[in-house]
């Protein structure tokens, strides 16, 4: 699978080590959220990963704006602590930077979507209005891959795990890198489970 991007040599790094720490130890870096701000520091560090290794399609990304955009509806309980752990990392020649969103704002601009189990309600809806448009989402409830999501996280024995839709990839013009694939607990198309850990 070819991936299309490029890293920072001190990002390259980052990236490396938490690549070998995870394959290794079978593990997040942080395995085990013991508050709820423990746990969005995790899922930042998860969200900043999947943007370094997501290449979005020809003309998806602005020339004239250096920024990435993570986009994250501006009421969510974590959105604080995310955005202080994660506002401003280079990602290749771009800055990663946290957009709150109110209600009726539209999505446009937005190149990662966060939406957290509080979004479970509208969810279906916003997924179905980003259908085909490339725009990383990354969601927390049972059925986000089904309602059309990318990356989905779950606990697993208390630690913090995704899984991913290549369908879903797909369909937004995502190209996902095998690293990427490599540490997702399922890496599903179609109707079947293609792999993962």
């Amino acid at each position: 699978m070819q991936v299309r991007f490029e890293l920072l040599d001190s990002s390259a790094r980052i990236l490396a080590l938490f690549c070998l720490f995870m394959l290794v130890s079978g593990t997040p870096p942080i395995a085990r959220a013991q508050t709820s701000a423990d746990e969005y520091q995790v899922k930042a560090a998860f969200l900043f990963h999947f943007a370094q290794l997501v290449a979005w399609p020809g003309g998806a990304l602005s020339a004239q704006d250096p920024t990435l955009n993570l986009c994250i509806f501006a009421d969510e309980p974590g959105r604080q602590e995310l955005q202080a752990a994660i506002e401003g990392k280079p990602i290749g020649n771009r800055v990663l930077h946290v957009r709150p969103l109110s209600r009726s704002q539209d999505l446009q601009g937005c190149n990662v979507l966060f939406l957290s189990l509080d979004e479970e309600r509208r969810q279906t809806a916003i997924l179905k209005t980003l259908r085909g448009l490339p725009i990383l989402t990354v969601g927390e409830t049972a059925n986000f891959l089904s309602d059309g999501g990318i990356i989905r996280f779950h606990l697993d024995q208390d630690k913090i795990r995704f899984d991913i839709s290549l369908d879903s990839a797909d369909s937004s013009h995502l190209t996902i890198s095998s690293r990427l694939l490599l540490l997702a607990s399922k890496v599903i198309r179609g109707n079947g489970t293609d792999g993962g850990r």
